[in-house]
């Protein structure tokens, strides 16, 4: 798979994301919904196995691997972002889904304009624009707060503004692919224990924005101003096992480091890895596998 940098300028950044795996129940069914429903090309198949990006980029690969749809109550995957380069963009994302008439749950963090859509097998996708020069700070008096450098507080989760996103749609053609510098930008996970995984991936080099155990969740970045990567949160329940195998929901995720340094300080910082072929295999204290490598 084609490795290629996301998120804007990598020279700072940690690392970035490589392709989503996913397992699901239908590969026929995944492909129309990424393809007809998302705008990702088909860029290539090999048996069960699928995968779906840009014309620079694979960004999801979907294996036909679950007989059973994905199931809440259980550690693993939250949801992943896909991220759009610009408010253009993101608009000609919201665009699609509403001439598909496709349903999605519009929200403003501040730090990022979201829609949130399920896939046919209930994995929730993120579409993001990120907009950090929009956030002042978290408040976490009384619930999760953002307040904007414009002086208001908000929830962490208002309504998004769609008139306003679409005020910036340029581009009306459904037969368009999306936007060649779309990357994935951060991934939510569901953890068992968030204070351990917090621990984990500070040890893999991200650094600590928000450590909030009273409202069990924590997120870290990168190094870029948008600090939102990595995102944990233990809703669900504490202590709760990964999915069977059998149900959809995430096989694993990849991550590049910028510099061979990065890499090696992570490598040398956990207790486990594999090396093989396609990098190094390294797993998370829920039990995630992540593959690193350097980009």
């Amino acid at each position: 798979m084609q490795r290629t940098n996301g998120g804007g300028n990598p020279k700072n950044k940690l690392a970035t994301f490589g392709p989503v795996h996913i397992n699901n129940i239908d590969l026929e069914r995944s492909t129309y919904f990424w393809t007809e429903i998302v705008g990702m090309q088909l860029r290539g198949t090999n048996k069960n196995i699928a995968e779906f990006g840009t014309e620079k980029r694979t960004l999801v690969v979907v294996h036909e691997k679950a007989k059973f749809p994905f199931q809440k109550g259980y550690s693993g995957l939250y949801h992943f972002a896909v991220h759009a380069p610009n408010e253009a963009e993101f608009a000609s994302m919201v665009h699609r889904l509403n001439i598909k008439k496709y349903p999605y749950s519009p929200t403003d963090h501040t730090a990022s304009k979201s829609i949130y859509l399920e896939d046919p097998d209930g994995i929730t996708i993120e579409f993001t624009l990120e907009t950090p020069e929009r956030l002042k700070r978290v408040i976490s008096e009384g619930g999760i707060w953002m307040e904007g450098t414009d002086g208001v507080i908000r929830s962490a989760s208002e309504r998004l503004n769609l008139d306003e996103v679409m005020s910036a749609l340029q581009v009306n053609d459904l037969h368009r692919f999306i936007a060649s510098d779309t990357y994935i930008g951060h991934i939510h996970l569901y953890a068992n224990n968030v204070q351990k995984s917090n621990r984990f991936y500070k040890k893999l080099g991200y650094t600590e924005a928000n450590n909030l155990p009273q409202y069990m969740f924590a997120d870290l970045g990168d190094g870029a101003d948008y600090q939102h990567r990595i995102a944990l949160n233990s809703w669900h329940g504490s202590n709760r096992p990964l999915a069977p195998s059998e149900n959809a929901g995430l096989n694993h995720f990849q991550l590049y480091y910028t510099a061979k340094e990065k890499l090696e300080q992570a490598l040398h910082s956990i207790n486990w890895y594999e090396k093989t072929i396609n990098g190094y295999w390294v797993v998370d204290p829920t039990g995630n596998k992540i593959c690193i490598d350097i980009n």
